[in-house]
């Protein structure tokens, strides 16, 4: 993730983002929901059920700095999600919404770790807040450890991501061809991964949201992997994903996650789809439809 490394100055300066910076405003964002899950289908993190956390987090927190600069009108105040370089889970920890955990998550314990991170940037100097989330730690828990597939997660090295790794990161940011001893830890796992988090004892205190952008499912908690294998083009991509967070994977990418889960789940009744797919895609997708056929071959 280059961009990581593009921006490492603006990690811990805020002021690089907002000049004259003075304090940073934290908020969180809870999206737990329940699911179902069924093998024979691709799972899609909780986050990732309904709009894109962007946009609905972005523009609440947009509202609010323009109250704010209606009673300061002589400060900044500029809105912030993961979309910008700074350290969130840092300074959300230091404003006390709660602590890191061992696998790297914000853990609030009134919430769990579900729950999105947001942040305001003020040149407006806020005293610091009465709020202090009850604070906790892992202790000789390592369920989050011990459960990561892929090893992203290593209970000899804990409270650190290997990021090229992550389900999360080779589902969605990694854009080429996935390693092939990884392909089979990811499961059924389309888009995203909870594992880490579906372990935590902390969250078996997790709240379904009340958020109606959340609640209203575009891709939902899993996808037919037929719907995605048969996708033509972008328009169609489109058409079933706008305003999803799934948009961020890309056609091609999905189809090729799509790929290794009708592998991974040995779905015999997707072979002619693959078959189609293997001779006819894309290189990308042509090579992990073909893994796909060999993983099911083995099964029957």
């Amino acid at each position: 993730m280059q961009y990581l490394v593009n921006h490492s100055d603006k990690k811990t300066n805020p002021d690089k983002i907002l000049p004259q910076a003075k304090s940073i405003i934290l908020v969180g964002l809870n999206y737990f929901q329940k699911r179902t899950n069924s093998q024979a289908k691709g799972q899609i993190a909780r986050y990732a059920h309904g709009r894109d956390y962007h946009k609905t987090l972005f523009n609440k927190l947009k509202k609010t700095c323009i109250e704010l600069k209606k009673q300061y009108p002589e400060h900044d105040f500029k809105p912030n999600t993961d979309a910008t370089p700074l350290l969130e889970r840092h300074y959300a920890k230091e404003a006390g919404l709660g602590y890191i955990g061992k696998n790297t998550m914000l853990i609030s314990l009134p919430y769990g770790s579900y729950f999105l991170i947001g942040e305001i940037i003020s040149t407006k100097k806020f005293p610091e807040s009465q709020y202090i989330s009850p604070q906790g730690d892992c202790g000789t828990c390592t369920r989050c450890l011990d459960v990561c597939p892929t090893g992203a997660l290593n209970p000899n090295n804990p409270y650190k991501l290997n990021a090229s790794k992550c389900i999360s990161y080779l589902t969605i940011e990694h854009k080429g061809v996935i390693p092939l001893e990884l392909r089979p830890q990811i499961g059924n796992w389309l888009f995203g991964c909870d594992l880490c988090q579906e372990v935590c004892p902390h969250n078996i205190r997790a709240q379904i949201t009340t958020e109606p952008d959340f609640l209203k499912a575009i891709a939902g908690h899993e996808l037919d992997l037929a719907k995605i294998l048969t996708l033509k083009t972008d328009e169609e991509f489109l058409e079933l994903f706008a305003g999803s967070p799934l948009m961020r994977a890309k056609k091609d990418q999905l189809i090729r996650n799509a790929c290794i889960v009708a592998g991974n789940t040995k779905a015999t009744k997707l072979l002619p789809l693959l078959e189609k797919l293997a001779s006819e895609s894309s290189p990308l997708i042509a090579e992990h439809a073909s893994w796909a056929i060999a993983e099911i071959a083995k099964s029957t």
